[in-house]
């Protein structure tokens, strides 16, 4: 039963033996070899975890039709298959499942599964070469506008446009403005009269406004 098993192993990836464990199949993605200038295909690597549960409706469905029997059958000889396979690893057998791995009992009455091969890779691996294209046109996004790659280098090396610098001159006047505030205040004080004209005004005398008829 261990060919049929098999196959369904690489169909569905995961195929559960009642008291025993669950077989996975998990798949690695694709990788990148920079040194060797390689892209290794995705590869496949046999695993093992202690839970396991019932198969379903659809194994049993799938194992009547390999074995050309009912579906009652293929219940009750997979279950003699999975009791058989638990009670030889109880007993300190090692069972080899061919294109899988090796099954054993380790120290601590744990299932030690061993893969017949670290990972399988159904494609070769393919060569893989920077290419480098000088003055390649092609778009960015920038804003709410695309521009070429010749537009962004010719707009970043723009030369800078000259620089204003009428706030130093602002800056100046307000400095000699204080400092003469400072000096003017420090002569003539913080009086409001200080501020105003210091010339004393006197009044001319008013010349008559009439003038008596003879």
């Amino acid at each position: 039963m261990f060919a049929e098993l098999y196959q369904y192993l690489l169909l569905h990836k995961e195929l559960p033996l009642p008291g025993v464990g669950t077989c996975l199949l998990n798949k690695e993605p694709a990788r990148v070899d920079f040194p060797n200038k390689m892209i290794h295909a995705p590869a496949y690597r046999f695993a093992w975890k202690a839970e396991s549960h019932l198969p379903d409706k659809y194994f049993f469905q799938w194992l009547a039709l390999q074995f050309g029997i009912s579906d009652r059958e293929a219940i009750f000889r997979f279950n003699d298959f999975s009791f058989d396979l638990k009670k030889q690893l109880t007993a300190g057998s090692t069972i080899t499942w061919n294109g899988v791995g090796l099954l054993n009992r380790g120290l601590a009455g744990e299932i030690k599964f061993t893969p017949a091969q670290e990972a399988y890779a159904p494609e070769s691996p393919a060569g893989a070469v920077k290419v480098i294209r000088d003055k390649a046109e092609h778009t960015v996004r920038v804003g709410e506008s695309e521009k070429t790659a010749a537009e962004m280098v010719e707009m970043l090396n723009q030369p800078e446009g000259k620089k204003s610098f009428w706030w130093a001159w602002a800056l100046a006047l307000g400095i000699l403005a204080l400092v003469f505030l400072g000096w003017y205040f420090s002569e003539h004080g913080l009086e409001l009269s200080s501020t105003g004209n210091t010339k004393i005004v006197v009044p001319d005398e008013a010349g008559p406004t009439y003038q008596a008829l003879p």
